[in-house]
């Protein structure tokens, strides 16, 4: 999908005229097509968030972008908490 993105930014680049740029053959119907698929892969993530939650339900405190910058290592989950003292580790 980024290389759809990108060739669209390419293109519009080689035009000095920003009416030119945008009014291009099927351009409207590509950024739509793009928009579909990234919400698909939004939902896919929303889902998959959603069973580590139902595994580990302190997640439900993280935000998504927390779980998914970080992973789900609980450690450094824990250090984007803002008081991670109040979560508690049992050794394995």
């Amino acid at each position: 999908m980024f290389v759809f993105v990108q060739q669209i930014v390419w293109e519009v680049e080689l035009w000095k005229n920003v009416v030119e740029a945008t009014s291009r053959p099927r351009l409207y119907e590509r950024l739509e097509n793009i928009e579909e698929q990234l919400t698909i892969c939004e939902k896919a993530i929303a889902q998959y968030l959603e069973t580590k939650r139902l595994a580990v339900p302190w997640f439900y405190f993280v935000s998504s972008a927390d779980l998914l910058s970080t992973g789900t290592n609980p450690i450094a989950v824990s250090t984007s908490v803002h008081n991670p003292r109040m979560l508690l580790f049992r050794p394995r």
